[in-house]
């Protein structure tokens, strides 16, 4: 081989090279903001161990309690939660919102809130033994490299024990 052709050969790999890292990098930065993106818009809310009761015999406030309601997200980065603020509605009728705190919860985990609504309008008297019962949350939602305002919701037909008062 001549020189020349030595010179070329080292010159195209070289080049070669320089484009297979750039390919890998692109690659691998466009998966990254999948992720990203899959993250946010994987929200997921779920509730467990609903109760509903009055506050006090004289108001009759109907008052509906949430033990464990569960936040989570299907993908693999840490994500935080900002601006968090949760809607309950029973067979269609809005019961409350509220807000509630920031957190953060790294791959495979999740975060639990306990919370409460209360509606002086409804007549617990005259409430079903049976509600379909709907939570939702809307949240700044922040993974890797994107952050966006993000609703998810969990509905479940509830059968309570009874009247609540």
């Amino acid at each position: 081989m001549t020189p020349e052709k030595t010179n070329r050969l080292g010159t195209k790999t070289i080049q070669y090279a320089i484009i297979l890292v750039l390919v890998i990098a692109i690659a691998g930065s466009a998966t990254y903001a999948v992720m990203s993106d899959t993250s946010i818009h994987g929200l997921t809310v779920r509730f467990y161990n609903v109760s509903r009761y009055c506050t006090n015999s004289t108001t009759a406030v109907l008052t509906f309690s949430f033990n464990q309601v569960v936040v989570y997200s299907s993908t693999s980065l840490e994500t935080s939660l900002s601006h968090v603020h949760f809607t309950m509605s029973a067979d269609g009728i809005l019961v409350g919102s509220t807000s509630a705190q920031d957190s953060k919860f790294g791959p495979g985990q999740s975060v639990s809130y306990s919370l409460t609504f209360s509606n002086a309008s409804l007549d617990p008297h005259s409430q079903p033994l049976k509600s379909n019962i709907i939570l939702g949350i809307t949240a700044l939602v922040g993974a890797g490299l994107y952050s966006s305002t993000t609703t998810a919701s969990d509905s479940e037909l509830v059968t309570f024990s009874g009247t609540p008062c």
